[in-house]
This record gives C-alpha cells, sequence and structure tokens, in this order.
C-alpha cells in the first residue's frame, strides 16, 4: 500500500493533468462540499503548496481527480 508521501506526489500529478478550464474550480468545490470545508481551505491547504490533504480523505481524493481526467479525455 501507497504511504502518504507516495499518495501526494500522485494527487499532484494528477493535478497537472487537469484542465484549466474552470474543471479545477469545479473540483475544489466538489471536494469542499463532500468533506466538509471551505473552497478555501481545500484550495490553499489540500491543492497548492504544501499540499497537506489529511490521510482520511487522500484516496477518495485520487479517485475524484481520476475520474474527472477519464471524463475530459473520452
Amino acid at each position: 500500500m501507497e504511504d502518504t508521501e507516495d499518495r501526494i506526489t500522485k494527487m499532484m500529478e494528477l493535478w497537472k493533468e487537469l484542465k484549466n478550464d474552470g474543471t479545477k474550480t469545479r473540483l475544489i468545490i466538489k471536494c469542499a462540499k463532500e468533506f466538509g470545508k471551505s473552497p478555501n481551505t481545500i484550495h490553499n491547504h489540500w491543492f497548492s503548496r504544501f499540499w497537506q490533504v489529511p490521510e482520511e480523505y487522500q484516496l477518495r481524493v485520487i479517485e475524484i481527480f481520476e475520474l474527472e481526467i477519464r471524463l475530459q479525455n473520452e
């Protein structure tokens, strides 16, 4: 099983694959609603600079990113 560092690296790589056409903003809002956090927390703490995604949410975030990438590549 991957450790936290591996999951963070994977999230960072997937984030780079997402389009900058509003997709990232939409995913920030989706995560905020799903995890009960503010969009600003998700954007500023989870998906930028330090990538401080709490461990209990990391696998789900990866799933969300992978699904969106599959949809944008169809």
